[in-house]
């Protein structure tokens, strides 16, 4: 892509911003961004004033989200909605690993594909250890990965829940 792409990117960021006294508040949601567009949201410095984050419907793959995790702006993140992308077990695997996530208190991926093995590696995660919220409705974790999550000691605490 060229640098007119990036330009639009940072000046939706600017348009769609939203400054509160505590941090800011980004909604992107269904803006086509793709895995292109969250590798340069991820390099974005104003996103460490945010700490609500929507990317709904975005075409999001497993690939970005990596790129989201690994973003050095993120640590500030309280909720995060990932609803309606195209997310795999091994994009729950990249949430369940970051050390980026640790203050994260609501995760939404609603409507992807993390399946049995992504709930279980959201289960066994060593940072999303202060969610409150944990939404994983229509994800086909099915029995297995319903019972993982509700039996998860880090999920104990969890006063919002939905799954399969």
């Amino acid at each position: 892509m060229n640098n007119d792409a990036s330009i639009d990117i940072e000046k939706l960021v600017l348009d769609k911003i939203d400054k509160g006294v505590v941090g800011s508040s980004l909604c992107l949601e269904n803006r086509k961004l793709g895995d292109d567009g969250i590798l340069k949201l991820s390099n974005l410095e104003i996103l460490s004033e945010v700490i609500c984050l929507e990317l709904g419907e975005n075409n999001i793959s497993d690939e970005g989200v990596h790129t989201l995790c690994n973003s050095p702006y993120i640590e500030n993140l309280k909720t995060l909605n990932l609803k309606s992308n195209n997310i795999t077990e091994l994009g729950a695997k990249s949430l369940a690993n970051s050390p980026k996530l640790k203050k994260l208190e609501h995760l939404i991926l609603k409507f992807n594909r993390i399946g049995e093995m992504g709930a279980s590696y959201l289960a066994q995660s060593e940072t999303l250890t202060n969610l409150s919220t944990l939404d994983l409705f229509r994800n086909r974790i099915g029995d297995t990965g319903t019972k993982i999550i509700k039996n998860s000691k880090i999920f104990r605490s969890v006063s919002r829940m939905r799954l399969d």
